[in-house]
């Protein structure tokens, strides 16, 4: 691809329609831009001046589904952040979209030839943008090997690790911190492109203060950045950062999905990624599940760590200790099972216990006495304690499992 090539035929365009004309990769990050011809918007004008649309315009860009388009169509305005219609029509190379030609039209003029011009243009335009592919198939490689760092299996880790460049990257990563990214479909029907595109932007847009270096990969299940760092960047630093993610993934969604991120603490080296990498996705987890967030670190995850890895399948009522059941047997309204768990989550204190429940000393201890009357427990045994507070906290993951 030459950019002499592109460029005049861009304004070669732009001058026989007498209108702003731009061609944008499949993520609509602009590659070439004509003049304006007074038909600018305000999108348009930020693209110009910073490479980048916005995301809440790219998202709606999006959002229209033109990654499965085949012929021209139109991008309606997005009057909020002052965005006036579009024709985009895909610029195709053997199927595999390589761009988006647009050509402003605010008040839907074009006419049938002019269209055909257009569409003339993107053809034109598209084996000169395939030269693009071989840089994208060495990116494609390079997301392969960090999957493949973090797998389960160590050979495939350190082959992963070799194919990543022994002189380059393990040097750059003296500590490295993963944020795993996923999204929560909103809408009934999500473009997994949409969705890969959203995350592909928000985890390359910018990189946190104190980090040295990053990998990714990114599909439509989610994403994963390792940061790296030759010190541990701190929990806010990162905590930050996956909320500058989380927002930007947001703003692009446009209302289709939401964005939920965890944080895994340092690791000491690439060869120890798999350790953040699993933390973060299980702080992901549990932030979309019981943590009620959208950005969890590992340190918010608690003793729901443990737990999370037990497959989903296997969180049923069966599996709950037989000293939870009984209580959950005698105890329809619930009552006394609130009053265990606050029990148990204030260290057994009456005082912060009442306090939390709001109700007098005595009506606790009554309905403490309740409970190992009606099931027999020994609630000053520390075992019984221990198997009846982890019997809660699988309680926990089984109703946000039904709720998500």
């Amino acid at each position: 691809m030459s950019d002499n090539e592109i460029q005049p035929i861009v304004d070669q365009l732009a001058q026989r329609l007498q209108r702003s004309v731009v061609i944008n990769d499949p993520a609509v990050r602009m590659l070439y831009s004509s003049a304006h011809f007074g038909d600018e918007d305000q999108v348009r004008v930020q693209a110009i001046l910073h490479r980048d649309a916005g995301p809440k315009a790219i998202g709606h860009v999006l959002a229209q589904g033109v990654s499965t388009w085949t012929t021209a169509g139109v991008i309606p305005p997005y009057e909020e952040i002052g965005m006036k219609a579009r024709v985009a029509v895909p610029i195709r190379w053997r199927g595999d979209l390589l761009g988006l030609l647009l050509v402003m039209d605010a008040e839907g003029s074009l006419t049938s030839s002019e269209f055909a011009t257009i569409n003339e243009t993107a053809q034109m335009v598209a084996p000169m943008l395939v030269g693009q592919r071989l840089g994208d198939e060495s990116a494609t490689t390079r997301e392969r090997a960090v999957r493949d760092l973090v797998s389960k299996e160590p050979t495939v880790r350190r082959r992963a690790l070799a194919d990543l460049g022994p002189d380059d990257e393990p040097n750059r990563f003296t500590h490295v911190t993963a944020i795993d990214v996923g999204v929560v479909p909103v809408a009934e029907t999500v473009s997994a492109s949409h969705v890969e595109m959203a995350l592909r932007d928000a985890v390359t847009f910018s990189r946190p203060p104190g980090s040295t270096a990053e990998l990714h990969t990114v599909d439509a299940d989610g994403a994963l950045l390792l940061l790296g760092g030759s010190a541990p960047l701190a929990d806010n630093v990162n905590r930050g950062h996956a909320r500058r993610i989380v927002e930007r993934v947001r703003d692009m969604a446009a209302g289709r999905f939401t964005p939920v991120a965890g944080v895994g603490s340092a690791a000491e080296g690439l060869d120890r990624a798999v350790e953040t990498a699993d933390q973060a996705r299980l702080a992901r987890r549990a932030a979309s599940s019981v943590l009620g967030t959208d950005v969890a670190v590992w340190a918010d995850v608690g003793p729901y760590g443990p737990l999370l890895r037990v497959p989903a399948d296997e969180l049923t009522a069966s599996a709950l200790p037989v000293e939870l059941r009984r209580l959950l047997d005698v105890d329809r309204g619930g009552q006394l099972t609130e009053t265990l768990r606050a029990y148990l989550d204030n260290a057994c204190s009456g005082p912060a216990t009442s306090q939390a429940l709001n109700i007098h000393r005595t009506t606790l201890y009554y309905r403490l006495g309740r409970i190992s009357e009606l099931t027999g427990l020994d609630l000053a045994d520390g075992r019984t304690r221990l198997v009846l507070h982890l019997g809660l906290t699988m309680m926990d993951l089984m109703h946000a499992k039904v709720r998500q």
